[in-house]
């Protein structure tokens, strides 16, 4: 009986170590797998891409931008004219006003980003009222709300 199990125990074990080793023999079948999929989304801060697509030259700019997915592109193209229409010393400033954007915590860019979409939607003498509001100024850092004043062409007061 002793030997019986050993044996047993043994036939158990030897077929455990040699099944993963069949497993990945080079002769057998191949199984197709799909590749994994990258997701089309835009680099961490759109402020250096633009920097970065500002930089190249005409030719250079060209064939990166055919690289994006078309959406992509678009996008990055109509930021790009409208940089390339501003004085440098503004195309400069909105750079750093993007970049300072980009460089807040996720939530706090989205509650920025909702803010702005609200205020723009205002006639400007209720954006200039709420810009000053204690709510803005409660809900806002001094920071966040020099990006809202920037953003909505109002120069920003008394922070």
């Amino acid at each position: 009986m002793p030997m019986r199990r050993f044996i047993v125990v043994s036939v158990v074990a030897g077929a455990l170590c040699v099944s993963p080793a069949l497993a990945q023999r080079k002769g057998g079948p191949a199984v197709a797998r799909p590749a994994p999929k990258r997701p089309n989304r835009p680099p961490q801060n759109p402020a250096r891409e633009l920097e970065r697509f500002q930089k190249m030259p005409p030719a250079e700019r060209q064939k990166e931008l055919e690289k994006l997915p078309p959406e992509r592109r678009a996008q990055v193209e109509q930021r790009l004219q409208r940089l390339d229409s501003l004085p440098p010393a503004q195309r400069e400033k909105e750079l750093k006003r993007l970049e300072a954007f980009q460089n807040l915590a996720p939530e706090r860019r989205d509650a920025v980003r909702q803010e702005i979409q609200n205020l723009r939607s205002l006639p400007p003498d209720q954006r200039k009222q709420r810009l000053s509001s204690e709510e803005v100024k409660k809900n806002f850092s001094p920071d966040e709300q020099k990006l809202l004043h920037e953003s909505t062409g109002q120069p920003p007061g008394m922070l």
